[in-house]
């Protein structure tokens, strides 16, 4: 059976279902299961999973697991390719169309925010693609005033936002500006919005230490599948926005002057820091999904209590 548009959302409960948590809190793994129970395709909600080649250190399911299960906004762009929250808006709600289409549950999962926040308030996203002149202007302030200026300026504009990203961040927290200054719905109207009428869910640890516990696994798994060889194999650029990601920024510096592959010693310092930053982005992220009141929250441990709370609804 085709699953339609309610009401002009075309994921209104009960057509869709949204699934996001901070990095390692199994959320990509809960997706998989809840697709096959109850007939759906995963939407990756990830910045990093949309690069081709970018496979372990975004840790993408793998390709048996998404020949079995339908998955989409997987390897949508090349590594060295810009990509845009427009861009992501227009491509998943295709997909999610697509999957309704074929009579499945979108189930839209992964845990970066600005996404998340596209498709939930998609008319704030309105005229955000990219604008040549103000992002000179803004590049240009960078280069005089120094990056932490900007920084400034946004968390006064868009606070959740400054809070996910570090002030030397110089790329993103332009590219986060320029979604405020654009935005229809500047963020002082965030008050103002209505809350959209779907089925979410987001994990939260009771024990952040476990939390950390598993990233600190995850990152030594990554180098053991071969992170370094891949990262080898990308050839990248400092300057590709890809590379931004955690789990490959950390490589730059030695790609940059000679010194790839790094030493034993290097490795374990960039395994260190990967961890580290790792951590410090799933704060961020935790910070952000709790401004979504509308999502049903469960512990990372909690499955079967978020899989009967999203059956409940549907």
């Amino acid at each position: 059976m085709t699953r339609g548009v309610l009401d002009g959302n075309p994921f209104a409960a009960p057509s869709a279902v949204f699934v996001m948590g901070p990095t390692a809190s199994g959320k990509s793994a809960f997706a998989v299961e809840l697709a096959r129970e109850i007939g759906g395709a995963v939407i990756s909600v990830d910045s990093m999973q949309i690069y081709r080649g970018l496979d372990i250190g975004t840790a993408k399911e793998s390709a048996s697991v998404r020949a079995e299960v339908p998955h989409a906004m997987i390897d949508v762009a090349d590594p060295d390719e810009e990509y845009s929250v427009a861009r992501f808006r227009d491509e998943a709600t295709e997909a999610g169309k697509k999957a309704q289409e074929n009579g499945l549950i979108p189930i839209f999962a992964g845990g970066t925010g600005l996404y998340f926040e596209s498709l939930f308030y998609p008319l704030s996203f309105g005229g955000t693609d990219k604008d040549a002149k103000l992002r000179g202007e803004l590049e240009a302030e960078a280069e005089r005033d120094g990056a932490h200026v900007l920084h400034a300026r946004l968390a006064t504009l868009d606070p959740a936002s400054a809070a996910r990203l570090h002030p030397n961040d110089t790329k993103r927290v332009i590219r986060a500006l320029e979604v405020a200054l654009l935005s229809e719905n500047k963020v002082s109207d965030a008050e103002k919005r209505v809350e959209p009428d779907v089925i979410a869910v987001k994990f939260e640890p009771s024990d952040r230490k476990k939390l950390y516990e598993r990233i600190n696994a995850r990152v030594d798994e990554m180098f053991a599948a071969g992170l370094v060889d891949e990262i080898a194999a990308l050839r990248p650029s400092r300057e590709w926005q890809s590379m931004q990601a955690i789990g490959y920024k950390e490589f730059m510096p030695y790609l940059s002057d000679g010194r790839f592959p790094p030493s034993p010693d290097a490795l374990r310092d960039i395994a260190e820091l990967i961890k580290k930053h790792t951590r410090n982005y799933a704060k961020r992220q935790l910070t952000w999904f709790r401004r979504y009141a509308f999502a049903k929250s469960f512990d990372t441990c909690d499955f079967e209590g978020a899989a009967s709370y999203i059956r409940s609804r549907l």
